[in-house]
């Protein structure tokens, strides 16, 4: 009698292996899961969730050798096959191992292996008695009465734990008293981090705006090429209204019955998009990004995938959400380098949302007020469709007026000069609002001693220690490492210690002794560690009760504080001499960013640059060209020294305790990598030569053939892996990588 031969289950694990694993089906089940199910399978002494790839009629291995799946997860399945397949595509391009690449893709408490489905949360709201009851009633339980205020102050709101974490600490056992008296009421509910606006208010918030002629001609070429795919670069201005282009076309799109995502480079971005979207669509929208926790972030992802969230914004994991009916993508800020992921796996979500796009045949719409160069490069060779927006849209409002402030030999108040003194003064004396940029957080970037010239060098990294004033301690903002600020110099033991340089914590303290009577608020991830710190902040920016601001770059990327008149850079010569070639254009970038947060309401803005280097040619083409201005220089010099986007870039980075480990992996692989037309530098050293106690390396591979690089590449990683030297070593590939760092 002929037996038919089992079905080979070929499963993706979370695993630093370049290749798939083969399993078999155990006795009890008949039915052959698919494509995109979850399985637990056996992997060494312990049990690993992992993927199906693929159901195959043979293995490599003999039969005997296969072990059965632990268990099947889903029923259906959790990735769709185009997710699959666009997951095998970024493997593939970016050198990473499958399991890895596809678990990835997946939120916490799915990689663990819990159900696809929604679970339930607890909502807690005022009932009648509550409502009716005086709080000096139980005002010797104050807790209590306070909570009870509390939510009296919105008796028909319901409120989650999440949001009641924003305002109080240890509310439970309170709420539960109140509970227990019938103030307030307590029920399950499915548990669905979205928002929803009734459609009454909606429309009537979307019936008052008007598009002028430049938006309405941009959003009018997005909805026309709706059904088709095709990349659109939408370039303008900041304050030019490129949300509200946005908007437009997304009402389009679900007026077709379609799903939208759209991506946002940082987390501190997301929740003002929200709202945002929240007041103009009459739609659920989730929000995706690492701010949430595990139950929230499963919650919008299934919303998603079950396409009852017709709208999904995320930060760059976020372009894996299954989305079955997806219809368009939108990547604002695309030039921003938080797109591209900087460890494990390292891939860039703008390049894949293109790929994502086209599979489905659908458009992409790339906004920014200061495209990448890559972009730009793109719409030059007919590639993208370029728009653009050159007006602000709000009635009256014009482009701020930029000055440079020569410092040199100007006295300097911890890192404010005079001038820049007196013109803040004139702002808050007018009324306006005043945003000081300086990206260093902490109160200095070092200690000195005078006497022997002692520094606080970090000893796991080439890098000092910074300063943070508020618990005198120095912190390491490389590795981590702290320990407490030192009273006397630790190695002459003289009191002659000296703080060089500032951080925003330090211009805080300045400014809070200069302008006692004006709110300061500081915006930077020492400040914002807090739950609801940054919501809170940001609204404080808005309405305008925060009179000045100090940020580091959060500050700097599409925040709408209209009644900003003087924004304040006060190191432009931070990023004037980087070492990487993209230094400049990153640079650029942010001078424009930031300045763009001036005069976006009915005030005329100003933005002043504080520079030790006025003549340097990057300040002046800005100034006197503007951002296109420097993007033909720019473009002009990469095209020249063959730098990307004319040729393309794959770095091998290591990293090893031993310094000479690290050269001696690289040049083993410089020695098995034998290819023509790809050009190898290196063993280099990386700009920060030691970090985390570890000596880092890099070998640079550079190509004008990008087919020529990859087949390269293909041939060439998996066999890293059996490299003598490879055990001494953590290495690394990064393709298309967007710093040298």
């Amino acid at each position: 009698m002929h037996m038919l031969k089992p079905p080979i289950i070929r499963v993706a694990i979370p695993v630093p292996i370049y290749r798939l694993f083969d399993y078999l089906l155990p006795d009890e089940i008949t039915n052959v899961p698919v494509k995109g199910c979850r399985v637990r399978v056996p992997f060494g002494r312990k049990q690993l969730v992992g993927c199906i790839i693929s159901i195959e009629s043979r293995s490599d291995l003999p039969l005997a050798k296969l072990k059965p799946i632990a268990e099947i997860l889903d029923v259906e399945p959790a990735l769709s096959t185009h997710i699959i397949d666009l997951l095998e595509w970024a493997a593939g391009y970016y050198h990473h191992p499958l399991g890895e690449v596809v678990l990835s893709a997946l939120p916490k408490r799915l990689r663990e292996g819990a159900l696809v489905q929604l679970t339930s949360e607890s909502h807690w709201c005022l009932t009648d008695m509550g409502l009716k009851v005086d709080v000096n009633d139980i005002k010797r339980a104050p807790k209590q009465a306070a909570l009870l205020c509390y939510f009296q102050k919105a008796p028909q709101v319901e409120l989650i734990a999440s949001q009641l974490n924003i305002d109080w600490d240890n509310w439970r056992l309170p709420l539960q008293a109140l509970v227990e008296k019938n103030f307030i009421r307590v029920r399950d509910k499915e548990q669905s981090h979205y928002t929803f606006t009734p459609s009454l208010s909606v429309q009537v918030l979307a019936a008052s705006v008007k598009l002028n002629e430049q938006q309405a001609k941009a959003a009018d070429a997005v909805k026309q090429d709706l059904n088709a795919y095709k990349t659109f670069l939408l370039q303008g201005i900041t304050g030019s209204g490129k949300t509200e282009v946005y908007l437009t076309i997304i009402e389009h799109a679900l007026a077709q019955n379609l799903q939208v995502l759209v991506l946002v480079p940082e987390i501190s971005l997301t929740p003002q998009l929200t709202q945002r979207f929240t007041e103009r669509l009459n739609t659920q929208i989730a929000s995706l990004h690492s701010g949430l926790n595990d139950m929230q972030r499963h919650s919008a992802w299934v919303l998603a995938s079950k396409g009852r969230a017709r709208v999904v914004i995320g930060t760059r994991s976020a372009l894996f959400t299954p989305m079955p009916d997806l219809g368009l993508i939108i990547l604002d800020e695309e030039h921003d380098a938080s797109f591209k992921q900087q460890e494990g796996f390292r891939y860039h979500a703008r390049d894949l949302a293109l790929v994502r796009a086209k599979s489905l045949n659908i458009p992409v719409l790339l906004g920014s007020a200061t495209p990448s160069l890559e972009s730009l490069e793109n719409v030059a060779r007919g590639q993208y469709s370029l728009l653009t927006l050159t007006q602000r849209a709000a009635a009256g409002a014009k482009p701020p007026k930029v000055s440079l402030l020569d410092v040199c030999r100007r006295p300097m108040d911890d890192g404010v000069s005079d001038l820049l003194y007196k013109e803040i003064e004139k702002h808050l004396n007018n009324q306006g609002q005043v945003l000081l940029f300086l990206n260093r957080r902490g109160y200095a970037p070092m200690m000195m001693c005078h006497e022997c010239g002692w520094t606080t060098a970090c000893q796991r990294c080439d890098a000092n220690m910074t300063l943070h004033q508020h618990n005198r301690r120095l912190r390491c903002h490389h590795c981590g490492y702290e320990k407490a600020a030192p009273v006397y110099c630790p190695d002459c033991q003289q009191d002659s210690l000296y703080i060089p340089g500032a951080g925003t914590e330090r211009i805080e303290i300045a400014l809070t002794e200069k302008f006692p009577s004006a709110m300061i608020s500081r915006i930077d991830r020492d400040t914002t560690r807090r739950k609801g710190e940054l919501d809170k902040k940001l609204q404080q920016a808005r309405s305008g009760e925060a009179r000045i601001l100090i940020g580091t770059q959060m500050l700097a990327k599409g925040h709408d504080f209209p009644n900003v008149t003087l924004v304040g850079i006060l190191n432009a010569d931070q990023g004037l001499f980087s070492a990487d070639f993209r230094g400049t254009e990153h640079m650029a970038q942010l001078i424009i960013q930031v300045s763009g947060r001036a005069g976006r309401g009915h005030k005329r803005g100003e933005v002043m640059i504080q520079t030790h280097h006025p003549e340097h040619p990057l300040l002046h083409m800005l100034l006197e060209n503007g951002y296109p201005g420097f993007v033909n220089a720019a473009l002009l010099e990469r095209k020249q020294a063959g730098f990307p986007p004319f040729s393309y870039m794959a770095i091998i980075r290591c990293e090893s305790v031993q310094k000479e480990s690290g050269i001696e992996f690289l040049n083993e692989c410089r020695q098995s990598l034998n290819y023509q037309e790809i050009e190898i530098f290196g063993p280099l050293a990386a700009p920060m030569q030691r970090r985390a106690g570890r000596y880092r390396w890099q070998l640079v591979l550079m190509s004008a053939d990008r087919k020529k690089l990859h087949g390269a590449l293909r041939h060439w990683v998996p066999g890293i892996a059996k490299l003598k030297s490879v055990n001494k070593v953590r290495w690394s590939i990064d393709v298309d990588p967007q710093d040298m760092f």
